[in-house]
């Protein structure tokens, strides 16, 4: 079963509360020091473990993400293209080419 580090810690406070005579000497304490800096470790591995994940699953999202943007892209390049072909037919028409092909006022 596993256990949180919450839970961890707690037993190792329990475990050193019941074994306080035995304790008293240095090597006891260094052994319940190993002991929490052991599990607080096997905590930060684990810690590791899962951060690397999520971010492996963002990183896929996002990967997504460029894919659709980079077929938005492609739609807004051949949108741009169609209106500078529109441009090009509409752009001859100015007032100038207008009066070029209507004759002058008869008045």
């Amino acid at each position: 079963m596993s256990q949180t580090h919450e839970q961890r810690l707690t037993a190792l406070e329990s475990e050193a509360f019941r074994n306080n005579g035995r304790f008293s000497d240095l090597g006891g304490q260094v052994g319940l020091l190993r002991g929490a800096v052991d599990e607080l470790s096997a905590d930060l591995r684990e810690h590791r473990q899962d951060t690397k994940e999520q971010f492996a699953a963002v990183n896929q999202r996002f990967d997504g993400v460029d894919t659709r943007l980079d077929g938005i892209d492609g739609r807004l390049d051949g949108m741009d293209g169609l209106l500078r072909q529109i441009l090009a037919v509409v752009t001859p028409a100015t007032p100038e080419v207008v009066r070029q092909h209507v004759g002058a006022p008869t008045g």
